[in-house]
């Protein structure tokens, strides 16, 4: 991405230095861009401006990409129907994520994490990697017990299960 960006900063460079000298060829142009920079008599208005734009455009660009491709999960313990705002969720769950929420439904919506990795048939580090996920998304709670952790449903989403 930041080479696409270096990219195109470079290419709108090329395409401005072009604008203010009309009666030169494109080749001419670039072999002195190359050579010599920018010339004295090139704004440097034009230039930083130019830069703010770009700027601006990368930064909106990693915006969209991070809500696009990395969506959070919201926080549905307000939500007035909580079944509805579970089968939400569910839908949103990798099959990983759902083999583990599975495995916690049966037990109760609490479980220790060793015994979870043997029944829905993940190794360790998956399913270490899976109930992580699953944490930062507000979706289980996990607290250390021993050598392993218990994994347990949130409230919000075990009583959207339950219903």
């Amino acid at each position: 991405m930041l080479v696409s960006a270096t990219g195109g900063l470079a290419v709108s460079i090329y395409v401005l230095a072009l604008i203010l000298t009309p009666t030169e060829s494109p080749l001419t142009v670039l072999a002195q861009l190359l050579s010599n920079g920018f010339p004295a008599t090139f704004p440097f208005l034009v230039l930083f401006s130019s830069l703010l734009f770009l700027s601006t455009v990368l930064a909106s660009m990693v915006g969209v990409i991070y809500f696009l491709v990395l969506p959070e999960m919201k926080n549905y313990a307000s939500g007035s129907n909580g079944r509805e705002n579970t089968s939400m969720v569910l839908r949103t769950l990798k099959p990983e994520e759902r083999s583990v929420v599975n495995v916690l439904s049966i037990h109760g919506g609490a479980y220790l994490q060793k015994h979870i990795t043997k029944e829905a048939g993940l190794s360790r580090l998956k399913t270490h990697r899976v109930v992580a996920a699953l944490s930062e998304r507000g979706i289980v709670t996990v607290e250390k017990v021993g050598n392993t952790n218990q994994v347990s449903l949130a409230k919000w989403f075990h009583e959207g299960i339950r219903q």
